[in-house]
Parts: structure tokens; C-alpha cells; sequence
């Protein structure tokens, strides 16, 4: 019997060109300068140069990057009001 990975998001970055990551979804966008993953936490651009693919396995929601990372940018999901600092919530 298979068991499915707890769900959760994790990232563990090498020397700035490799980057490993649980609690992937899918696959947004993908090229040599910009990956756009969906993640159990929102929305994760990865951004660099000669970017590629390592592993991809949706299925267990792991992905393994390689190339030169430049920037890891969480964009705020729709559905994460609640996480916002409490100066946000007020003063919306």
C-alpha cells in the first residue's frame, strides 16, 4: 500500500542551483528564466538563469530545480486573509 506524503510545503535550496520542493501542485509556466509552481501555500516564482527540471512528480508533489537561482517570490493567494499582519486586516 502506497502512502501519500503529508501535505505541507517544503524547500531546500544548494549553493543557489539546486532547489528541492514538497507540496508542489502543478506546474504554472516554465522557462530558463522564470518557474511559476503552485504550491500547497500559494503561488512560487522561481526566478534565475538556465532554469530547468530535474524531477517532476505531481503525483507525490516533488520537484527538483537546477540552474542559477536569482529570486524566490511567494505571491499572496486569495485565500490567506487570515495569515495578513494584523495592521493589514485593519486598515484594508
Amino acid at each position: 500500500m502506497v502512502e501519500k506524503a503529508a501535505k505541507g510545503h517544503r524547500l531546500v535550496m544548494e549553493n543557489r542551483e539546486l532547489l528541492e520542493l514538497s507540496g508542489i501542485r502543478k506546474v504554472q509556466s516554465f522557462d530558463p528564466k522564470e518557474i511559476i509552481l503552485e504550491t500547497e501555500l500559494g503561488i512560487l516564482s522561481v526566478k534565475g538563469d538556465q532554469l530547468g527540471i530535474k524531477l517532476l512528480n505531481l503525483e507525490e508533489g516533488l520537484v527538483d530545480l537546477q540552474g542559477s537561482v536569482g529570486a524566490l517570490i511567494y505571491h499572496r493567494s486569495p485565500g490567506n486573509a487570515s495569515r495578513r499582519g494584523f495592521l493589514n486586516r485593519v486598515f484594508r
